[in-house]
């Protein structure tokens, strides 16, 4: 998994991101990089839009087909403009069990190195 995990009250304000979080989650054209995984195979971008776009901007959304069977392979991504957003869509997200069943698992992704050119 290359999501970063950090500890996630139930309320109260949302902490400053760490140095380290901001060195390795955010990019400055993509804002903040989360990593969504237990999708179903009939999950798509719309599906990730629609779950995350209640918390706030969002600059993109990518699930990850299989070139074969053109279905999610279980797992996207979703970039957020706002760290407050994105902290709040971790925060509620993870763990909530879906209409089929699975278990969203969702982080905070640090990104490649060669996703910064």
């Amino acid at each position: 998994s290359s999501g970063i995990n950090a500890e996630y009250g139930d309320s109260g304000p949302v902490p400053n991101p760490t140095p380290d979080m901001v060195e390795k989650c955010f990019h400055p054209t993509h804002g903040w990089g989360l990593y969504v995984c237990n999708l179903d195979a009939e999950d798509s971008d719309v599906t990730l839009y629609r779950l995350f776009a209640p918390f706030g901007p969002i600059t993109s959304v990518r699930a990850m087909l299989d070139m074969t069977s053109n279905k999610c392979r279980g797992y996207g991504f979703v970039n957020m403009a706002k760290y407050d957003s994105a902290y709040e869509a971790v925060r509620l997200l993870h763990g909530l069990e879906l209409a089929t069943g699975r278990v969203l698992n969702v982080s905070f992704k640090a990104q490649k190195r060669s996703e910064f050119r």
